[in-house]
């Protein structure tokens, strides 16, 4: 993981993506941030190293900049957390369809 910024610093950085991941203009991100509505209980990120140790983040989705080796993952829970990647990380957004069956009584 990266030095912890403040989040309003994460947004600004990252505006330019969120932008066009959110669908909104940069500039009202960086004025307004992001809001519970901008996440999904269904959509998860998943940080996998190459030891095999994984770090889960719910409610979250993931930005990456290849060419800058560094990722920056969104949760509404967790943060915003900024990760530099090495060799064989794997950064992998889930995106879940449960359904329950109950039996009618």
């Amino acid at each position: 993981m990266r030095q912890p910024r403040h989040w309003q610093k994460i947004i600004e950085d990252w505006a330019p993506e969120l932008a066009q991941r959110l669908g909104r203009p940069a500039e009202e991100i960086v004025n307004r941030g992001i809001s519970a509505t901008d996440f999904s209980p269904s959509r998860f990120v998943e940080i996998r190293e190459s030891t095999g140790k994984v770090t889960r983040f719910c409610y979250a989705f993931a930005l990456i900049r290849p060419e800058k080796s560094v990722a920056a993952i969104f949760s509404e829970h967790d943060g915003y957390v900024e990760i530099d990647l090495l060799e064989d990380t794997a950064i992998v957004e889930i995106h879940e369809h449960v359904y329950i069956h109950q039996e009618a009584s």
